[in-house]
């Protein structure tokens, strides 16, 4: 009596069932190795010569789309990531917490390979006058776990307005410990109610300056067919820094990619600066739909330096042209904001890595992507401008990831 047998099939050809991008690549590069196989001798370098080009086009080409910030997703400092955990007991008005571990961590001390982190949680505003929270040091290591849970007393309707701020550090014990990152969760993008728990992954980024308060007056008017007229008027309620009683602010003004940038003149001892005055750039009307402006409000110090005040982003796409505008804006800390950074390499970097592509593809650089390629490689490369990394895999000549 005859039976059939059953093929069990392995994690790795469960992965690639649900990968056709990768099995086309495979399937190119078996097509290709299958061309050179049936390639006589005298049309083997004629193949080479025309294929080749091709081969290394399709690498540079991936290299670039893994580097153009446009794409990638490490826009920016990346320093790496730490994984939360959140839960709302909404009977007893406690959020848990649990901070579950780190990964790829930037070390910031030259003299160690490895940090020595730890976690300090804290939320703002604490109503309750808990203070933070702080977990273990986990001993030289980028990839450290935590897996510990805290808790803070927050009601359903203080949970709308809460932020809690996650910052991760190096201990040291000879000097001061080194900041390594810092993440800041808004409580009010949980639903507890539909989703009792929610857990992911967080980019570390730059410290964020949660004490900057106060708003600008802003006014914009248009004439055709290119003229935007963008007006300054005041600030009121401005945060000085370095426990100054009072400021001597100013604007800077830019809208990127039109490379022009303005300033207002500079207001003496004032939380309350009235500037009054007008700056003109050039934006015809088919770039507003993509154009806006950046207002920097900024502390001008001889002996400390200057201090920023806070930031306004004026998108121009619903902007009214006959009516013009005239609105008051909330100043607040944006240098880690995703909708600044992307915008601003979108319409910068990312150009910029376009016009690179086509001077590497027109010198052939770099030389050993236009070169025959042999065997297994990995080709990894950095742009420090950017904040992007690449790590393509080539086989033969094929690239495969």
């Amino acid at each position: 009596m005859g039976g059939s047998q059953s093929h069990e099939i392995s994690p790795e050809e469960r992965r690639l069932r649900q990968d056709p991008e990768k099995i086309l690549r495979i399937a190119r590069f078996l097509n290709t190795q299958a061309e050179k196989r049936k390639a006589g001798s005298g049309d083997l370098v004629e193949w080479n010569q025309h294929d080749q080009d091709k081969q290394s086009m399709q690498l540079l080409k991936g290299l670039f789309k893994q580097l153009d910030p446009s794409v990638t997703s490490t826009i920016g400092d990346n320093n790496g990531e730490v994984q939360l955990s959140f839960k709302y007991d909404g009977s007893q008005n406690l959020l848990l917490v649990k901070v579950l571990k780190c990964r790829d961590l930037r070390n910031r001390d030259i003299r160690s390979k490895a940090s020595d982190p730890y976690v300090k949680l804290e939320m703002h505003p604490d109503l309750h006058g808990e203070g933070g929270h702080t977990t273990q040091i986990v001993v030289e290591t980028n990839s450290p776990v935590f897996n510990e849970i805290f808790s803070f007393t927050l009601s359903e309707l203080e949970i709308l307005d809460a932020k809690l701020i996650i910052q991760v550090w190096d201990y040291d014990v000879t000097s001061r410990d080194d900041f390594l990152g810092e993440v800041i969760v808004n409580m009010n993008t949980f639903n507890f109610k539909q989703d009792p728990i929610h857990t992911a992954w967080y980019t570390l980024r730059m410290q964020t300056d949660l004490s900057v308060s106060g708003e600008i007056d802003v006014s914009l008017s248009y004439q055709v067919p290119d003229r935007l007229f963008v007006s300054v008027l005041r600030a009121t309620n401005l945060s000085p820094r370095d426990d100054r009683i009072k400021a001597d602010p100013f604007v800077k003004l830019t809208i990127p990619g039109v490379g022009v940038m303005h300033r207002t003149q500079v207001k003496k001892s004032t939380l309350d600066p009235v500037w009054q005055e007008t700056f003109e750039f050039s934006v015809p009307i088919e770039e507003l739909a993509f154009r806006y402006i950046i207002l920097h409000v900024i502390d001008e110090s001889h002996y400390h330096g200057n201090e920023s005040l806070g930031q306004v982003i004026i998108d121009l796409d619903s902007f009214d042209l006959e009516k013009g505008s005239h609105q008051i804006h909330r100043l607040t800390d944006l240098k880690n904001s995703e909708r600044i950074r992307n915008k601003m390499f979108q319409s910068r970097a990312a150009q910029e890595f376009r016009e690179s592509f086509m001077a590497h593809a027109c010198v052939r650089c770099p030389g050993f992507l236009f070169q025959m390629q042999s065997g297994k490689k990995v080709v990894s490369v950095s742009c420090r401008k950017a904040g992007s990394h690449a790590r393509i895999r080539i086989v033969d000549g094929i690239l495969i990831n």
